[in-house]
């Protein structure tokens, strides 16, 4: 007995017109969302909302976000990833809002939560929960400390002297400096957290460089897998996404316990992160840490909002600050090396004064001497200027909130956005924002910059933790390249492609540029 008629195909299409119908109208629904408010948007499209080519790896993060910036004057501009609305602050007032002033309703991040993925949910970077988070800031803060970073100093100090070794064996060659940079990085982070020689210098089969290029090679799952963690929680659970994928996973949980477990049995003791989270697993706090037991009430975090400092939620501690430390110091390294290479009065600039301040030190090269490179630090921040390793800070509302001075209420749980490339490419803010110019944050010019237009680091309690350990580690590496040799310079940039799948802002093909033997503006003179 047949269902209306005898042919199958004509009985089921006016059920598959219905229900597509249905879904039609109920995706078309999902973006009246900034409409009903009176915030411009573009219209999406009815699958992906604005983000298709982002999502589909043709567009890098950073440049979707900045070109959203720039399709309008308004203080904010409405965005739609998939069907979640997406506010995009336009105007540094109401970033201030959200990342300082009524911080405490924007403490979560946007990003998704992988129920079995414990190393992704439990780190610092990605925490959800608002009090565990808290927690856990307080308890790593002090790891990260002026004076921990004079500690360190001299482990960096060592690695670089590696990095020019290196160097000279391949001067007048064409180099992917991005390359060298992520194996002097690779070196400084593998010691400084794990109190490992990594050897990317000295060997091809150097297991956590490998695991670093697996984690930063950004083949279409692991792009995929990155882009859902931020934007598409639905892809995560039903495909089991790992955050720092699964084998990387594997091998860093297995590295911290074994360190751990050989520390613990023979009481060795170093100065590294693996020592802070021993301490931190046993007592419950470190060195100077703000929390203790005893402090615990008066800093407003209740014992009941804490996280149990053990098993992999130590381990995600540690795999956050390999992943991010190694993705943002590279980077930088590499993008300022691009940057000097078609600015050779810069370069020369920049090289006179790495002499001069070591010169000046009786050619030891020091800490302090670091503190005193005040042109190196605004190349530095010139380059996170023009090149923003993450360009964009994510939020979400944890109440319903009005933006003070306006009449845009967004609803609890509303993605808020700030594109870091759009306020820093800003004419607005910074005039000839493309020209890449150190001197806009010399002494004279650094306070004239508008509050909450350059951000590099984010701003407020939940800026990044680690910008102190990635600023030094970056301007080690870049004083022993500079100290000693020169990039051969172009007329104009080269050729840089960015990644468009990567979640970083990444060169596509490398950055390949000539280093060879440099002029000596200062005699260093050597001590013993």
């Amino acid at each position: 007995m047949s269902f209306i008629t005898s042919n199958w195909l004509t009985n089921c299409l006016p059920i598959l017109t219905f229900v597509l119908t249905v879904l039609y109208i109920y995706l078309n629904s999902k973006y009246n969302y900034w409409k009903k408010r009176n915030v411009p948007y573009e219209k999406p499209n009815l699958i992906f909302g604005n983000f298709y080519e982002t999502f589909t790896l043709k567009k890098n993060l950073t440049t979707f976000f900045q070109e959203q910036y720039e399709k309008t004057n308004e203080r904010v501009y409405g965005l739609y990833i998939f069907q979640r609305p997406y506010l995009l602050l336009r105007d540094p007032e109401l970033a201030k809002y959200v990342l300082v002033k009524d911080f405490n309703n924007f403490i979560a991040r946007s990003n998704s939560e992988a129920p079995n993925d414990s190393l992704g949910k439990n780190n610092l970077f990605s925490l959800k929960n608002i009090h565990h988070w808290r927690f856990m800031r307080t308890k790593m803060s002090p790891f990260f400390s002026p004076s921990k970073m004079r500690n360190l100093f001299e482990l960096f100090d060592e690695i670089g002297v590696q990095l020019t070794e290196h160097i000279k064996k391949h001067v007048n060659e064409t180099m992917d400096v991005k390359d060298v940079s992520q194996k002097y990085t690779t070196d400084v982070i593998v010691s400084a957290a794990f109190g490992i020689q990594a050897n990317s210098f000295t060997s091809d089969q150097a297991e956590f460089s490998g695991i670093a290029k697996i984690m930063f090679t950004y083949t279409l799952k692991r792009s995929i897998e990155l882009f859902s963690f931020f934007f598409a929680p639905l892809l995560v659970k039903i495909f089991n996404f790992k955050f720092f994928g699964e084998e990387a996973s594997q091998f860093l949980r297995k590295v911290v316990w074994h360190t751990i477990q050989v520390r613990e049995e023979n009481n060795i003791k170093r100065p590294d992160l693996i020592d802070a989270l021993i301490t931190l697993k046993t007592t419950g706090t470190m060195e100077d840490s703000l929390v203790s037991e005893k402090n615990v009430g008066e800093s407003g975090i209740k014992l009941q909002d804490s996280i149990e400092l053990e098993g992999d939620v130590l381990v995600a501690q540690a795999a956050v600050f390999f992943t991010a430390g190694f993705g943002t110091s590279s980077l930088t390294m590499s993008f300022t090396l691009h940057s000097l290479s078609y600015n050779p009065e810069i370069q020369m600039k920049l090289r006179k004064e790495i002499q001069s301040v070591i010169a000046r030190n009786g050619g030891k090269f020091t800490y302090d001497c670091l503190q005193e490179m005040k042109y190196l630090d605004a190349c530095v921040k010139e380059t996170l200027r023009l090149y923003p390793t993450l360009g964009m800070l994510d939020r979400e509302a944890i109440n319903t909130y009005t933006f003070p001075g306006t009449d845009i209420t967004i609803d609890k749980g509303t993605a808020v956005v700030i594109s870091l490339g759009g306020l820093h490419r800003d004419p607005q803010y910074f005039e000839n924002p493309y020209v890449y110019d150190p001197e806009r944050f010399n002494d004279d010019n650094k306070n004239r910059i508008k509050p909450f237009t350059y951000m590099p680091f984010g701003e407020g309690p939940r800026n990044c933790i680690g910008a102190r350990f990635g600023s030094v580690a970056t301007k080690v590496g870049l004083v022993h390249i500079l100290k000693d040799f020169e990039l051969e310079t172009y007329e104009k940039p080269p050729p840089l492609e960015v990644n468009p799948r990567s979640v970083f802002l990444s060169p596509k093909n490398g950055i390949h540029l000539k280093l060879r033997t440099g002029t000596v503006y200062e005699q260093l003179n050597e001590v013993d």
